[in-house]
This record gives structure tokens, C-alpha cells and sequence, in this order.
């Protein structure tokens, strides 16, 4: 969505959209996020079927990592993603490789939808917002909009499709991890500092889509927002 110049308080606003379509009604969902990773699919696929109300038959990706093993490896789907869909009794599926026309609803669905956002946002007069949340509401009220007039095709949809578990599937990923003598974690595949309390401590980190609360014995001791990419650090100086 880079493309499009979002800012949040005046300050640039790198992001995906994990973007959700039925193929008959083209009904649609989105959530926003910051990396492809299973924890940013995980969540965009189960707020999705939670704002649908209910779970289809089957699901389709592309050859996105964190769902297809792209690898030699003899089994189609990663572990965590075919237990999630496991979960939700969905059927995976996925496009054969370079063969992107095979997902051609929600490609035409992806040009559309941001050329609507983009459209949105010039009638809006400004690119920036307030907050994320903000950011966020504008464009539930976009879906929400476009959704309206698929009503018909979604009815019958709705019909034929399974009711949702009782309640959703935990996304976090968790890593135990031991503090170091500078009070730093490495989670991931980058580095967090933690209060220096918990040095030569064993903790767990929970990564969720933006987040990475830190957990000791029963008791969350810190919450830090996820860094984007790899070896890269953040270090709070009030933990040191």
C-alpha cells in the first residue's frame, strides 16, 4: 500500500493489507499489517471470518511462505498454517507456481480495491491520520460501502457455509528465550531489551501480528511494539 502515501501524524506508514474475497459475491475484508508473516496472515484470515459470521468451504493463497512450503519438502502446507485451517475445517489450496492468473478474482479485487482507497482519499482531501485506529476505521467504512450492493449473492453465500468455532485460534508465536547480562532478548531473529531484573532469567515471548509481550511466570512484565524485518534492535533505556 506504500504507493498510496499514507502517513499517520505526518509520518510515513509502510504496510500490506491482508485482503479477503469471496469469489462468488465478492464480498470483502482487510486487515492491515506490516510484514507476510503467519502471525499478520493468521489474524487477517480469522478477523476476516469473523466479520463474515461464518467459515467456507475452502481457502486459497497464493505461494505465500508462511502457508506453502516452497521447498523440497514433501508436505504442501506449513505446519501452523494447516493446523489453523485445521481449526476452521477449511480446505487449503494454493496457485501452482508463476501461474497468478489462477487467483485472478482476487488480483482484480486487489486493483480494485486500492484504486478505491486511493479514490477515498482524494475525496477525503488529506492522506494523513490522526491514528492508526483511524487509519483502520476509514477503511472498515470502505469495505463496508462496497459490500453493500454484493447483498444478493451473499445471502445465498451465507446459506451454504459453516458456522464459526466458539471462539478464534491463538495467532501468537512463543519463544522461550534467556535474558542476557545486557538485559537483551533475541526473538525472531532480532533483539529487545527487557527490565534488567530479568537478567539470566528464562522468559516467554509472545509474538503476535504488531506486538511482543514478554511473559514471566504467569505475569506479562512488558509489551513492545514488533520490529519490522531482521537483525534490527530496540533497546529502551529505562530497562538498562
Amino acid at each position: 500500500m506504500e504507493e498510496l502515501g499514507v502517513t499517520i501524524q505526518g509520518q510515513s506508514f509502510p504496510h500490506l493489507i491482508y485482503h479477503f474475497v469471496l469469489t462468488y459475491s465478492n464480498w470483502e475484508a482487510g486487515t492491515v499489517c506490516f510484514s507476510e508473516s503467519f502471525e499478520s496472515l493468521s489474524e487477517g484470515l480469522q478477523n476476516a471470518l469473523w466479520s463474515l459470521g461464518k467459515v467456507p468451504e475452502r481457502h486459497r493463497t497464493d505461494r505465500l511462505s508462511t502457508a506453502v512450503n516452497n521447498t523440497v519438502r514433501p508436505a504442501e502446507f506449513t505446519d501452523r498454517y494447516e493446523g489453523l485451517l485445521r481449526y476452521y475445517g477449511l480446505t487449503a489450496e494454493k496457485i501452482q507456481a508463476g501461474h497468478g492468473n489462477e487467483n485472478g478474482d482476487i488480483e482484480q479485487r486487489h486493483h480494485r480495491f486500492k484504486r478505491a482507497v486511493d479514490q477515498e482519499l482524494m475525496l477525503r482531501g488529506s492522506r494523513d491520520f490522526a491514528s492508526l485506529d483511524a487509519y483502520r476505521g476509514f477503511l472498515q467504512t470502505l469495505f463496508t460501502r462496497l459490500n453493500a450492493g454484493r447483498s444478493q449473492r451473499f445471502a445465498e453465500e451465507m446459506k451454504v457455509m459453516r458456522e464459526l468455532p466458539e471462539r478464534r485460534m491463538e495467532s501468537a508465536k512463543r519463544e522461550r528465550v534467556k535474558v542476557d547480562s545486557g538485559s537483551l532478548i533475541y526473538v525472531d531473529r532480532n533483539v529487545y531489551s527487557v527490565p534488567s531484573r530479568l537478567i539470566g532469567e528464562v522468559v516467554e515471548a509472545r509474538l503476535t501480528m504488531d506486538q511482543v509481550e514478554v511473559w514471566y511466570g504467569q505475569r506479562k512484565v512488558a509489551e513492545l511494539p514488533r520490529l519490522r524485518g531482521r537483525r534490527k534492535h530496540r533497546v529502551d533505556y529505562r530497562h538498562i
